[in-house]
């Protein structure tokens, strides 16, 4: 028999405003593969998952979900969650409900597409959430206490969606830089200078994003562009690597062997044979 270990739990639904309610919440160390579901919720649901990992299928796709990682199941939407057989969850949750939750969500980092939000605040989404589920009974009755630290969750949600757009934003504009000034003698170093940020910085946002360096992703945007030269038109080998950004025809034909494993010169005449990455 499975023995559910739930550490904190409230059932009583308490108004707190005409704009959000709370209707129950709670934390829970659940056993390994505990399910719930499939069901259907009548308000929103927010877990927040603090150890662990599970899975949550959803609108016919299954999500693997990990420690620092919160999931929304909107009301009306057929679900089931389920802990892992090795590494069970624990997480905790609430569920609100109210005119103006889903503006609230949506503000947060929610959106219908991903039920999933990515807890990176080094854990003050999380101190908050666990913070209003461990005192939700000493506060209770005072409703102004409730809503804000209800709110507070969001908000460092929200604060983290802020600079989560932020980055994204830099990572664009350094993306167009690129696709403008490619065929110029650029580097890193000035990409970064026309964004006004730190190389460093923008390393970091680049390994994020795309999982490589600013610089590689420069050379490969070169390279590419290069092939299509390469098969589209009768270009002398060394006008396309001057066209691309390139110093010379010899740094063109190294890089480019060394990522198709082959010559510009015979890429050309056998495209279809080119080891792409």
């Amino acid at each position: 028999m499975e023995i559910r270990k739930i550490y904190s739990e409230f059932n009583t639904p308490v108004y707190l405003s005409k704009a959000l309610n709370l209707y129950y919440g709670g934390w829970e160390i659940c056993c390994p593969m505990h399910t719930f579901g499939p069901a259907i919720r009548q308000h929103y649901l927010v877990h927040y998952v603090t150890r662990g990992k599970g899975r949550l299928w959803m609108n016919d796709t299954c999500y693997v979900i990990e420690k620092d990682t919160m999931f929304l199941i909107r009301p009306g939407i057929t679900c089931v969650y389920q802990a892992d057989k090795d590494d069970p969850w624990e997480y905790c949750w609430i569920c609100i409900d109210g005119y103006d939750v889903e503006n609230m969500l949506n503000n947060s980092g929610f959106d219908k597409v991903n039920p999933l939000f990515f807890d990176k605040s080094n854990g003050e989404v999380r101190d908050a959430m666990l913070n209003f589920i461990f005192y939700f009974s000493k506060y209770k009755n005072n409703e102004y206490m409730l809503l804000s630290r209800l709110y507070n969750i969001f908000g460092h949600m929200k604060i983290q969606m802020k600079k989560q757009q932020a980055k994204s934003i830099h990572v664009e504009r350094a993306i167009d830089y690129i696709y403008e000034n490619y065929s110029k003698n650029i580097s890193v170093t000035d990409i970064a200078e026309y964004l006004g940020i730190d190389r460093t910085y923008l390393y970091r946002l680049f390994k994020e994003e795309y999982d490589m360096s600013p610089q590689k992703y420069l050379l490969n945007f070169r390279l590419k562009t290069a092939m299509n030269k390469l098969e589209g038109g009768n270009m002398y080998i060394a006008d396309i690597a001057y066209s691309c950004g390139f110093n010379d025809a010899s740094a063109f034909c190294h890089q480019f062997k060394k990522v198709y494993k082959d010559t510009p010169l015979n890429y050309r005449r056998y495209p279809q044979l080119a080891i792409r990455e």
